[in-house]
């Protein structure tokens, strides 16, 4: 059942991901670069840690790299 559960979670954050789409778009027409700015740093990390761990990879590295603010 783990891969159905994978499924699922995805699914959550494929919905999510669409709203956060349609919200950047928006501040895009407002000329909102502020806001744009603070979403690019946020979006940037979760893009690094939604990166799966390859094959000899040590996580030590990963984490190092993760916990960067």
């Amino acid at each position: 059942m783990k891969n159905g559960n994978a499924i699922a979670i995805y699914n959550i954050a494929a919905k999510n991901l669409q709203t956060a789409q349609v919200c950047v778009d928006r501040l895009h027409e407002l000329g909102a670069t502020h806001e744009l700015k603070l979403l690019t740093g946020r979006l940037q990390r979760l893009a690094f840690r939604a990166t799966p761990i390859e094959e000899g990879q040590h996580s030590e590295q990963t984490e190092i790299g993760r916990n960067r603010p």
